[in-house]
């Protein structure tokens, strides 16, 4: 397996470019690179088979040969997960960027046992959780690195999905009894984007669920007779999800 590095830059065949900070020093003092080694370099308009040009102390420069083939999901999916406590948001963002999330909306649920309490606070978590994503990223060999934003209520993150396009959700709720996520991506038909939304320890509350309702673009699903942990949930959604898109399980 080729190492693989992300650039938050559009690049074109045959160009070079000068890779410094973290990465730079990973790959220059840790890992020893040396010109002519082959690695893949995911920029923002998709991943490149590239070569080590040049290494210096704390840089290494690229030179971008040809396109590589994409490992991302045709569909996009977000999770909206509501914030859990302890590291069980780490393990949610963690596994969920392996399955192939494209992003993730964070929310402050009435139940949440944690709150955040001020801006700083926010930003602090949000520094963490975005480091959590990437090296999950690189270690599955994801063409993007899922972006991670921040809600201060369930409404909030609703109105993040609608900044992001996302035109249909899916809600995970133990009362719902009937309709499952195949059933229910198979009765919307085709679409490119779809969120999945999972409450913190004890569930959405009433009001939440009654939010969802009015939302035309929410249904509430159901996993089966079995109640899943909030960073169980998550993951085992997006896996039935991504199988029925087959995108997941050959």
């Amino acid at each position: 397996m080729l190492p693989r590095l992300f650039l938050d830059v559009h690049v074109d065949e045959g160009s070079r470019v000068w890779v410094r900070g973290e990465d730079g020093h990973h790959f220059s003092r840790v890992l020893r690179a040396r010109p002519g080694e082959v690695l893949v370099a995911s920029a923002v308009n998709g991943p490149f088979w590239a070569e080590i040009a040049d290494v210096r102390p704390g840089e290494i420069c690229l030179h971008l040969r040809e396109r590589a083939p994409s490992s991302e999901p045709k569909r996009r999916f977000v999770l909206v997960q509501g914030l859990a406590k302890g590291e069980k948001m780490d393990t949610i963002l963690q596994k969920c960027t392996e399955i192939g999330a494209w992003g993730f909306v964070v929310f402050e649920a009435e139940r949440s046992v944690v709150k955040l309490s001020g801006a700083a606070k926010v930003e602090q978590k949000l520094a963490r959780w975005r480091k959590v994503v990437r090296e999950a990223a690189m270690q599955a060999q994801r063409d993007v690195v899922p972006f991670v934003v921040w809600a201060p209520n369930f409404p909030a993150s609703l109105a993040v999905l609608a900044e992001h396009e996302v035109d249909h959700v899916l809600v995970l709720d133990e009362e719902e009894r009937e309709c499952g996520i195949r059933s229910a991506m198979r009765a919307h038909g085709a679409g490119n984007r779809t969120a999945v939304v999972v409450g913190p320890e004890g569930g959405l509350a009433s009001g939440e669920r009654r939010h969802a309702k009015q939302d035309a673009r929410c249904q509430t699903v159901t996993l089966g007779p079995r109640i899943l942990r909030t960073e169980t949930a998550g993951a085992v959604a997006l896996a039935i999800a991504l199988a029925e898109c087959g995108d997941m399980g050959g």
